[in-house]
């Protein structure tokens, strides 16, 4: 029997709690990626659901509620009114944007999903993540969290 491995610490403030399950979200899209026998949509959704919430992480870290919503372009928006540099990430937030409906329901005649697409919306949620990621760890040496 194999061991287990140990569940990470659950954390205190709001935006790492974000920063968590972004962090799990895109693993798992990591995960099915690798091994998901052909169900390029997984990935894509998962990917999508990792930028919404790293995007609210990083808007919490800067002592801004993140908004009720799941648009990424709004959400982006919002990052980009806090700090510019997150103006590069606009794009990423409309592809992604697009996986929140068309990842999880059959709205379409034909299975638009590929490994190729997915490979590259789990590339650009990791860009996205490992920079919140980055901006927040930033803002903790700073003493601002």
């Amino acid at each position: 029997m194999s061991e287990q491995p140990p569940t990470p610490e659950y954390p205190a403030e709001v935006y790492a709690r974000f920063l968590f399950y972004a962090e799990a979200d895109l693993r798992a899209a990591e995960q099915v990626l690798q091994s998901s026998g052909g169900f390029w949509h997984v990935p894509c959704f998962l990917a999508r659901e990792s930028g919404e919430k790293s995007l609210k992480a990083f808007l919490e870290a800067a002592g801004k509620a993140a908004p009720d919503l799941h648009s990424l372009r709004t959400l982006c928006r919002e990052c980009v009114a806090v700090d510019k540099e997150f103006g590069r990430f606009t794009k990423h937030g409309e592809i992604l944007n697009r996986y929140q409906s068309e990842a999880r329901y059959p709205m379409s005649l034909d299975y638009p999903f590929t490994q190729e697409k997915a490979t590259e919306v789990v590339r650009l949620a990791r860009e996205l993540f490992e920079f919140v990621r980055d901006k927040i760890e930033r803002r903790k040496q700073a003493g601002l969290l």
